[in-house]
């Protein structure tokens, strides 16, 4: 038979063990939270034309041209949110090693989604992508 002061002891473990979780949960939530916001990036219509194999744009976008017009990819590893790399196979995520082809689909490591797909808008003297 279990004491009182056993009983009561498990009791609080078992809360603070709980109140750790939701601890880590909140703070990871709001981490998530703290995305920046939206920002736009300009692609002159002859930048867009003089692609080839494709190139890194604003930082944070690779563009290439595809028969239906340019294709941007977002440049921010679905782990963790690190900016990739360009590699021989496609991309690789100096952070974790999350690997990816160059259109975007998961190779390997933690990665649990493909490069994520940017909008491009076709306007007057070129194209805008909204990161």
């Amino acid at each position: 038979m279990t004491s009182r002061r056993d009983f009561l002891g498990e009791v609080w473990r078992w809360t603070g063990f709980a109140l750790a979780a939701a601890g880590v949960f909140l703070v990871t939530r709001a981490l998530r939270a703290t995305r920046r916001s939206p920002e736009e990036i300009r692609l002159p219509a002859g930048a867009v034309a003089s692609l080839g194999e494709g190139q890194v744009v604003g930082g944070g976008l690779f563009v290439t041209m595809s028969p239906e017009g340019p294709t941007a990819l977002s440049l921010e590893c679905t782990h963790l949110g690190c900016l990739v790399r360009p590699s021989r196979e496609g991309f690789t995520c100096p952070c974790h090693g999350s690997r990816y082809a160059a259109d975007g689909r998961v190779l390997g490591g933690p990665a649990p989604r493909p490069l994520a797909r940017v909008p491009l808008r076709k306007t007057e003297d070129g194209w805008i992508a909204r990161l």
